[in-house]
């Protein structure tokens, strides 16, 4: 599923592309997907688009009338701009045009959503309410972290995976975060003491940060806005590597399953 550094990517892609157009239309394929859009596409029809935003792993396009077209890739979706007079691309579900460009919902599985919604409304409507705290613009800090983590009871992995805690945060970003910090995943919350609080909450950031950097991690569906991949898979030290070598100790990798996901860690590198 495309993570917080992979949102933000196509975000920032879409938002020169899309900001001061027109919506069109919307078109859908595969109706679960759209849904939750399909009532008041007529509401949004040739309002312009103020802004693209994002929250958590949730795509935000603000229209002038005050409604908003959220967008969320689940696990296999892919939004690519294209043209209005190109082809469908392959696993194309949605095509939603505006004046001059296309974007294009690719989505293998078919699970990803697409809503149009009151701005009163979609964060509620969407599930957008019960997220918890953005940690990369400044909401939240070590100290922060550390009060909301404080007595939580589970695996370190599980509260990172917690999205009314932090948002945006998946298994990539946890497994790699966790390396940072020298923390294995599957260490229970309430054995940290404040220091190892602080080395996870700079872990976490620095893992996010970097994905950003590198325009999102490439290793099976994520795609940029304008269909390319991301770079951040050269870089990633344990998620996907299990039984290679630590890249910092050369120690075999272990693989196991911490809160129902594939993790990888170092048993010389994190405690």
């Amino acid at each position: 599923m495309p993570e917080l550094p992979e949102v933000e990517t196509i975000v920032s892609d879409l938002r020169p592309v899309l900001k001061g157009r027109f919506f069109v239309d919307l078109v859908g394929t595969h109706e679960n997907s759209i849904i939750g859009a399909l009532d008041n596409v007529a509401s949004i029809r040739d309002k312009k688009v103020v802004t693209v935003e994002r929250r958590g792993k949730f795509i935000n396009i603000f229209f002038e009338n005050n409604y908003v077209m959220t967008i969320h890739l689940r696990m296999s979706g892919r939004i690519i701009s294209c043209d209005p007079g190109d082809e469908p691309l392959r696993f194309e579900r949605t095509r939603i045009d505006f004046n001059g460009v296309s974007l294009r919902f690719c989505d293998v599985r078919k699970f990803g959503k697409v809503w149009i919604c009151k701005a009163s409304e979609y964060e509620a409507v969407t599930g957008i309410s019960r997220l918890g705290v953005e940690p990369l613009n400044g909401d939240l800090n070590v100290s922060g972290f550390i009060e909301m983590m404080k007595g939580r009871k589970g695996s370190v992995k599980k509260w990172l995976l917690d999205q009314s805690k932090v948002a945006g945060i998946g298994n990539i970003y946890a497994d790699e975060g966790c390396f940072y910090a020298g923390i294995r995943p599957g260490v229970r919350m309430e054995e940290l003491n404040e220091k190892k609080l602080g080395r996870l909450f700079e872990g976490v950031i620095k893992a996010l940060k970097q994905g950003v950097k590198n325009r999102g991690t490439s290793i099976s569906d994520f795609q940029d806005a304008y269909g390319y991949k991301g770079k951040n898979q050269e870089l990633l030290y344990v998620y996907g590597r299990g039984g290679a070598k630590c890249l910092k100790c050369e120690s075999i990798l272990k693989r196991t399953v911490v809160a129902g996901r594939g993790t990888v860690y170092c048993e010389e590198c994190q405690e």
